[in-house]
């Protein structure tokens, strides 16, 4: 009975996860956040996308607008799709910076060029709302040649 007790306490302390997004999934957003940070101070775009939802939304750290847009811009700028995403979404609702779609809509296209169902959604909202202009949508597409 001892052997097999010691032997049930080894294999659930072996399948404690140590990936971020099986933690973040699990609700362990302290513990993912810690993980997704250091992966995301290494470069690691994923990561840096995930911490900035992290500081957006108060998951395991204080709500810090301003420190997700920094992650998510360096996530973003990495070609990261779902970065781009958030910071668009970002720009389009004026969440820490100015509203701008036009840079909304940069960081859309970017996104839906990578198969970003949700910023092909967000983008043909803001054209269906008249709220871009063609020169402006034009403006947009030549700002994304940058991270082409």
């Amino acid at each position: 009975i001892i052997y097999c007790s010691l032997f049930l306490i080894l294999i659930s302390a072996c399948s404690e996860s140590n990936d971020p997004k099986v933690l973040f999934d699990q609700g362990k957003y302290k513990k993912s956040f810690v993980t997704w940070n250091n992966l995301a101070n290494e470069g690691d775009a994923r990561a840096q996308n995930y911490v900035g939802i992290q500081y957006y939304l108060g998951l395991g750290t204080e709500r810090n607008f301003k420190q997700a847009k920094e992650w998510f811009e360096k996530s973003a700028k990495q070609g990261e799709a779902d970065a781009q995403y958030n910071l668009g979404a970002m720009y389009e609702n004026g969440e820490y910076v100015e509203k701008d779609y036009t840079i909304a809509a940069m960081w859309y296209s970017l996104a839906i060029e990578k198969g970003n169902g949700h910023a092909e959604k967000r983008m043909q909202s803001i054209l269906d709302d008249h709220r871009l202009f063609p020169n402006q949508y034009k403006r947009a597409q030549q700002l994304a040649e940058q991270y082409r």
